[in-house]
């Protein structure tokens, strides 16, 4: 059965669903907010703010779609996602878009807040190339990433376009028609996702842009694959991430950590564990993913493509079972820990492009396609203990569903320290901040690995693959002085990095009855001494992505 365009109604009406606490679209609202009063109080206001914009702009008597996204805060399971790791994360704040159809192929988008965003469009045939499907979506992007660079007319909407042109793209021919013309569209954002923190406000905008085109359109697009498709889709837009975010903004639900599998694409919501709640503090340095920002991210990513082709050529014994990073571990391989780590200490420490080009030149063209997302790091690329980095925290990620399930707090709270230990760039050495050294010489993994074969369980134990924090980097001081703040308050189970890196912020689990003062805390020995305005709170995990009926 061909699926049903979704019914629209004008714009006045949901304005008055919206103001009226009994209508089906208020109970539904105060559903998604967990029945948090506040959290619904925010989320309607924003809605009815976003809805006469549009009215405004184009009358209250137009017929829209109604469509509410999210941000997300992942607990664990950090840049693994692209390589098939698992994610913990959950849904906060609000994003609101209300769609109406057109009868060309113009996008027209608009945001309430029209100074930082402001009004843009684009027309769908003229954005994508005539006579020919894309062939290589993703080298395809990078082509068009390297045209707009420059180009400040086009900027927020790069998110829309993702969105849009990666479902057109779908639905073309090998000769590049359009066997199904998408429908334009007039689009009004807003929202309260902080931006450039790495709550994903950015993916916020394509899964609802993708969700507007899907109901507008009648496509036959289920939830799973539309989380696939808007992992590819953000590949626009000029970073190489996976799909996590999607999946948290699409499957999340209201008070409670979402367990995502990485490509399987198999989801579990786990209750947040009672009597505890989650602080989100804001570093208030934006995780902007400009050009240098995006060459760290860019290059660890392929430090993992690297580490993976080479591992492959190396252990040809295990090459057909290595589909991804995360199938390095016991028990896909069917091999003990100390057998992982000899794997990990065959990988170079750091390896520059041209002893990568000369290892492995067989896979020459693949890797010039790596070398075109970023700059070549100055050090050269840190593969082993990104590699060390991916593979721990894999299997760190894996183990969340039972600590919560058994309410094994201590274990996921140390799950967490272990993954920020991954990404930090300092830590505190008798009151002083100074480097950290994430390296896996030779003779540390060889440490490792008499540990585990010694028989003496407190050496094997701490030894054990999913308590090494490997080395991805990506942190700041001030973001690592939060986490060590928060893990000297009493009743803080653990705390780290969300998000990309580079800036932004960190969660911790606290005890409900202490997160007033980590707050505090967090105000008094990082806010205050910089004259910063307080940015630490207790959030509330909302539900996902959902289109409003009347």
């Amino acid at each position: 059965m061909v699926p049903q365009v979704t019914p629209l109604h004008p714009v006045r009406e949901w304005i008055a669903a919206a103001q009226n606490p009994a209508s089906e679209f208020s109970r539904t609202l105060l559903a998604i907010c967990g029945r948090a009063e506040l959290q619904h109080a925010q989320a309607t206001e924003i809605c009815i703010r976003t809805l006469r914009t549009f009215g405004d702009a184009f009358g209250l008597g137009r017929e829209v779609l109604v469509i509410r996204s999210a941000g997300r805060v992942n607990i664990l399971g950090t840049h693994i996602d692209h390589r098939g790791g698992s994610v913990n994360p959950v849904a906060v704040n609000h994003l609101w878009l209300i769609a109406s159809p057109r009868d060309d192929d113009l996008v027209a988008v608009r945001n309430v807040e029209s100074e930082p965003f402001p009004n843009e469009r684009f027309r769908i045939g003229e954005c994508l190339p005539v006579g020919a499907k894309i062939s290589d979506w993703d080298a395809w992007c990078h082509a068009e990433y390297d045209k707009r660079k420059g180009d400040a007319s086009i900027t927020w909407s790069n998110y829309v376009r993702a969105a849009v042109l990666y479902l057109q793209h779908l639905h073309s021919a090998e000769d590049g028609t359009f066997m199904l013309s998408l429908r334009g569209m007039d689009m009004v954002f807003c929202g309260n996702i902080p931006r450039a923190v790495g709550l994903s406000s950015s993916s916020a905008v394509v899964v609802a842009a993708a969700e507007a085109v899907i109901r507008l359109n009648g496509l036959d697009v289920d939830r799973t694959d539309m989380v696939r498709h808007c992992g590819y889709a953000e590949w626009y837009v000029g970073t190489r991430g996976g799909s996590s975010d999607h999946a948290a903004i699409v499957f999340a639900q209201p008070n409670a950590i979402l367990h995502a599998k990485g490509f399987a694409a198999g989801v579990e919501n786990v209750p947040v564990p009672e009597g505890y709640s989650l602080v989100l503090a804001n570093s208030l340095i934006e995780a902007k993913k400009q050009t240098g920002a995006r060459n760290a991210f860019n290059s660890r990513v392929a430090a993992y493509i690297f580490g993976l082709m080479l591992i492959k050529k190396q252990f040809p014994r295990y090459a057909e079972k290595l589909e991804h990073l995360r199938d390095i571990n016991p028990g896909t391989l069917g091999v003990t820990e100390s057998e992982i780590f000899r794997i990990v200490r065959s990988l170079p420490v750091s390896a520059r492009r041209a002893e990568l080009l000369r290892q492995l030149p067989e896979d020459g063209e693949k890797i010039h396609r790596v070398f075109r997302s970023h700059e070549e790091p100055a050090e050269g690329y840190p593969i082993r203990q990104v590699c060390m980095y991916g593979i721990a925290e894999c299997i760190r990620a894996d183990m969340v569903p039972q600590c919560l399930k058994m309410g094994d707090i201590r274990r996921f709270g140390e799950l967490m320290n272990l993954s920020h230990d991954g990404d930090r760039v300092t830590k505190l050495v008798n009151g002083r901040r100074t480097p950290t050294d994430n390296r896996y010489p030779d003779e540390r993994i060889d440490a490792l690995i008499r540990d585990l074969e010694s028989g003496d369980p407190e050496r094997v134990e701490r030894a054990r693959l999913w308590r090494q924090p490997g080395g991805y980097n990506v942190s700041l001081p001030e973001v690592d002085e939060l986490v060590d703040i928060s893990l000297a308050t009493p009743g803080v189970a653990g705390a780290g990095l969300v998000g990309a890196g580079m800036g932004g912020c960190i969660v911790a689990v606290v005890e409900s009855d202490r997160a007033e003062t980590l707050t505090e805390n967090l105000t008094q020995q990082y806010y205050r001494p910089r004259n910063l305005p307080p940015k630490a709170e207790a959030i509330t995990p909302v539900g996902g992505l959902h289109t409003f009926g009347l």
